[in-house]
């Protein structure tokens, strides 16, 4: 009886030419950044909101106006200052209240 020893398949050599990925400008890494940043701080501001954290939402609006912003260089909508404002005020009105222990 003869004994083989078992071997491996021969690798078969693939022949890819290697292509460099581009890299992005700073620019657009700044941009995706940016979105990654905004949509990371709304999550926070919508669990700081689920809960009526208002001291800490009313800076996370302000963190997300701002990265949105940048991402998509636009102006906060005229309402939405406003709104921020009034957030703002509540949140004031929340610290001077005596009868609020925070959690």
């Amino acid at each position: 009886m003869e004994h083989r020893r078992a071997e491996a398949p021969k690798p078969v050599p693939v022949l890819v030419e290697a292509v460099p990925k581009p890299v992005p400008s700073l620019a657009q890494r700044q941009r995706e950044t940016a979105e990654y940043l905004a949509d990371m701080i709304l999550e926070l501001r919508n669990l700081a909101r689920s809960v009526q954290l208002h001291t800490v939402m009313v800076p996370l609006e302000f963190a997300y106006y701002e990265a949105f912003g940048a991402a998509h260089k636009v102006e906060v909508p005229p309402g939405e200052a406003e709104r921020i404002r009034e957030l703002s005020r509540t949140a004031e009105a929340f610290d001077g209240d005596p009868g609020n222990t925070g959690l």
